[in-house]
């Protein structure tokens, strides 16, 4: 379903050390990567290849992944923007919401940061690494709203 025209684009944006927490991701992945190379001896230069492309997509995903993320909470829907090279919006009804969440992972602690899981009958949808304090602030604006659209 296309999302209608006269809807803003959300506005809202995750905190600046997301990131570094999506760097921390990748670069754990770049050392992971090479240490399998090499233990199943591949060649020194197909192993300098693959540590060089990873050490380049930590520092450009996550800062393309940062600029790109949007979110909003309105009275009567979240609205989600996200991509790297394909951008996807998804809007959910705040009465279609059955329960909400916040998640801190090992980075997320590290940082301070916490992502807020929506749950709708449909699945789930997520904010990823606001600030602990918003993202507390923004699972209980989004429990309340989704308790008055009920009723």
């Amino acid at each position: 379903m296309a999302v209608p025209s006269d809807v803003p684009e959300p506005a809202q944006r995750l905190a600046l050390a997301a990131r570094w927490a999506w760097r921390a991701s990748w670069l754990g992945a770049a050392v992971v990567a090479t240490v399998v190379a090499i233990a199943v001896s591949l060649a020194g230069a197909l192993v300098a290849a693959i540590a060089v492309v990873l050490l380049a997509c930590a520092v450009i995903v996550p800062e393309l992944r940062y600029r790109r993320w949007r979110w909003e909470v309105r009275e009567h829907e979240i609205d989600l923007q996200r991509g790297v090279l394909i951008m996807r919006r998804t809007l959910i009804p705040m009465e279609r919401v059955q329960h909400v969440e916040t998640e801190r992972g090992v980075i997320g602690q590290a940082l301070h940061l916490a992502t807020v899981k929506v749950h709708t009958a449909a699945g789930g949808h997520e904010i990823p690494l606001l600030a602990e304090y918003d993202a507390g602030r923004l699972r209980a604006r989004i429990a309340e709203l989704a308790r008055t659209s009920d009723g």
